[in-house]
């Protein structure tokens, strides 16, 4: 593969990006054609964007903002305590689990109530057994949003019902997806069609059904979770996972929202595969060191890369590494040396920093040399 140079500006660019935020290469096979006030289709491995249309724009989120909602209470743990239903809980307008006031439910069966059938009520209550109290728990949401780099997003209520200075965007759900999605319990939850529930009090029992109609309609559809009211329109946050890659697509104000998100879903397992491109025991340059018990040391990746690139992509890859061009001794193994970036057709789709793969002793004491760095540009080794 021939070797393609960059301009300085380009440079500064790629060195500054871990992971493409901007739409990821042209693939071969167009995107369809969905009606989305706003949408976003992303890599949940690794946050890579590989279509937008509007994704930062700030728009009601309705209850996709339920997702932060049990992030946060997975996240804390506990799940089988009990919690009692407050009357302004159960008062809560809008879908709901149908709780009542003093019903007492485990934490895991209100998240149950939450993700399956949406429920205004269980979002209230579960803020409350949290944090005690709604407001509490929505300051910790929008903590929780800033520390994700969700920048578009600010949260009024746990549950999404339409208020004042409540959005979110497109691809800030997605963010926030990614990380629910993390969590095994979460991931659980809105993959399960239906779940029964208990109400600890009277012993009730009865089964709560997903308003997600994508589990059933699109077989590899896992997650996440819907959203309408008259403000947002429909709305859908969905996952999917064949061979290994989960996707996940974001529809806001989306008249067709499951033809949508699907469609989005359809396209990016037909036209995207994932390649690993560096892993850390590949050696990426090799720098000169002075005064140690060996003149070179090999720089590796921190951690291994993939990302995902058209199909008939991988000719088009560069790598675009900036290393340290001496090192002085001793040189510690991880010690930073550099940075590696992965451009595809001209757009950076991952980064990985390069470490020292081995230690290197000082040989010989001497005055500190400067730290030039030098830039260089090569092909990736053949990727099968």
């Amino acid at each position: 593969m021939a070797l393609k140079t960059c301009t300085a500006l380009a440079v500064a660019v790629l060195l500054t990006l871990g992971v493409s935020a901007a739409p990821g290469p042209a693939p071969a096979l167009p995107p369809p054609r969905v009606g989305v006030g706003a949408g976003v289709l992303v890599d949940a491995a690794t946050g890579q964007v590989l279509w937008a249309h509007r994704a930062y724009r700030q728009m009601d989120p309705a209850s996709t903002t339920k997702i932060m909602t049990a992030y946060l209470v997975i996240r804390a743990g506990g799940l089988e305590r009990t919690a009692a239903v407050s009357r302004r809980a159960a008062a809560t307008p809008g879908s709901r689990m149908h709780l009542s006031a003093n019903d007492r439910y485990t934490i895991m069966d209100l998240l149950r109530g939450l993700l399956l059938p949406s429920g205004n009520d269980a979002a209230v209550a579960l803020a409350e057994a949290e944090s005690g109290s709604v407001p509490a728990f929505v300051a910790e949401m929008n903590r929780e949003a800033r520390a994700l780099g969700a920048y578009q997003t600010h949260f009024v209520n746990p549950n999404g019902l339409t208020e004042r200075g409540h959005y979110s965007s497109a691809y800030d759900l997605a963010l926030i997806a990614r990380a629910a999605l993390g969590q095994p319990v979460f991931q659980h939850l809105v993959s399960t069609p239906e779940a029964r529930v208990t109400e600890l009090r009277r012993g009730a029992r009865r089964v709560l059904h997903n308003s997600n109609r994508l589990l059933e309609a699109f077989p590899a559809v896992d997650g996440v979770k819907t959203g309408t009211t008259n403000a947002a329109g429909p709305c859908l946050v969905a996952s999917a996972t064949q061979h290994g890659t989960q996707l996940i697509a974001v529809v806001l104000h989306a008249p067709h929202r499951w033809q949508a998100a699907a469609s989005l879903l359809r396209w990016g397992f037909a036209a995207w595969h994932r390649v690993v491109w560096l892993a850390p025991t590949h050696p990426v340059a090799q720098i000169r060191v002075t005064g140690g018990t060996q003149s070179t040391v090999a720089a590796v990746p921190r951690s291994p890369l993939s990302t995902l690139v058209p199909h008939g992509a991988v000719d088009a890859a560069r790598f675009v590494t900036t290393s340290a061009a001496t090192l002085r001794a001793p040189v510690r193994r991880g010690a930073v040396v550099g940075r590696v970036t992965v451009v595809v057709n001209g757009t950076p789709v991952g980064s990985r920093q390069l470490v020292a793969a081995v230690s290197v002793e000082r040989r010989v004491a001497g005055r500190p040399l400067p730290w030039p760095w030098t830039l260089f540009v090569r092909a990736p080794p053949e990727v099968s």
